[in-house]
């Protein structure tokens, strides 16, 4: 039996049983993770490698150009193609053969339960990246004037207490923006469906770090004493100094406790940290009492202001953005 025939044989087997039989699987895994790693480069030695050595690596990088080749040209026979097909069979290869000695091959879409097989294989092998969200650059859209009322939706009473009493919300106030705030902003990625981001003016609430990160703020506090926990709401208020102004660093905290989430964002920015992509890759990496889908940020100086960053789902993401930045009229 030919190349060819082996591949469609095995082609109709999977078209029927629908599903990578057990005996292939580890094959598999092998060939996937010489596609998706390419083999390392060979590094300089003191003395001269074996010929062999030479040999095998070379043979690797040409069968891993040759399956990723019927990747792109025939995606369907792609699976049946590396089950029959091993790297030292395709040293007689080259990519521009591909397309000539697979036309005969059969060419359907395989079934939903074996491509299923083959992403579940894949992820195995070369578990996913922890997500990242390119909502910092210039290819974002970011929202920045969010309407107060409607912030009430989203936020329970005492998140919505510490946007209101926060610093920056407060000198709003002041300045007689009593409909609007810049306290709430959001930013998506322009050309994908990564998470979007929500940031929250929230004023310093050591109540919340401690809900939040309660092993961190007991560090915190053995560095930094109880300074930061005495400041009078009267210093919250105030417009910092000049010399504070300069002063840009700040406390970071990250690895929320996800236990305290609903008690302090309440259902709806619970759900939207739920659906984010960051979140689905911490569950399926058992990353399961925290996350690091919030942040919070502690300025150095006085007043002491502080933002909440959160990871939300896209749609969760543009949900929130129409309700808060769809301003009728």
């Amino acid at each position: 039996m030919n190349m060819i025939e082996r591949i469609n044989e095995l082609f109709e087997q999977l078209s029927r049983v629908k599903s990578v039989p057990n005996d292939y699987v580890s094959l598999v895994e092998e060939r996937l993770t010489l596609i998706c790693r390419p083999p390392d480069r060979l590094r300089r030695m003191e003395t001269a490698r074996p010929k062999r050595e030479y040999n095998l690596h070379d043979r690797l990088k040409r069968a891993r150009r040759i399956y990723l080749e019927v990747l792109e040209v025939f995606p369907s026979i792609f699976l049946p193609f590396i089950m029959t097909v091993s790297p030292n069979s395709c040293r007689s290869w080259k990519t521009s053969d591909v397309r000539k000695n697979l036309q005969s091959c059969k060419s359907a879409a395989l079934s939903g339960e074996v491509l299923n097989d083959l992403e579940n294989i894949a992820k195995r092998v070369v578990p996913l990246p922890k997500p990242k969200t390119n909502t910092e650059s210039d290819g974002a859209w970011f929202y920045s004037t969010a309407d107060v009322t409607r912030a009430r939706h989203f936020l329970n009473k005492d998140l919505y207490e510490a946007f209101e009493n926060s610093p920056r919300r407060t000198r709003e106030k002041e300045n007689q923006l009593l409909t609007s705030t810049q306290c709430i902003r959001m930013s998506f990625p322009r050309y994908d469906h990564q998470d979007a981001t929500v940031q929250l003016d929230i004023g310093f609430h050591d109540s919340i770090v401690k809900a939040l990160f309660p092993t961190a703020w007991e560090r915190f506090l053995t560095v930094h004493g109880t300074e930061l926990t005495n400041v009078e709401s009267s210093q919250l208020a105030r417009e910092p100094a000049i010399a504070e102004i300069y002063d840009n660093a700040c406390f970071t905290f990250r690895g929320a406790s996800t236990s305290s989430i609903p008690i302090i964002f309440g259902s709806s920015l619970s759900q939207g940290i739920e659906e984010s992509q960051l979140r689905a890759w911490e569950i399926k990496n058992f990353v399961l009492r925290t996350t690091d889908c919030i942040s919070l940020d502690i300025m150095r100086s006085r007043p002491c202001e502080a933002t909440v960053t959160l990871r939300v789902g896209w749609s969760h993401g543009i949900f929130m953005a129409t309700k808060l930045y769809a301003f009728d009229g």
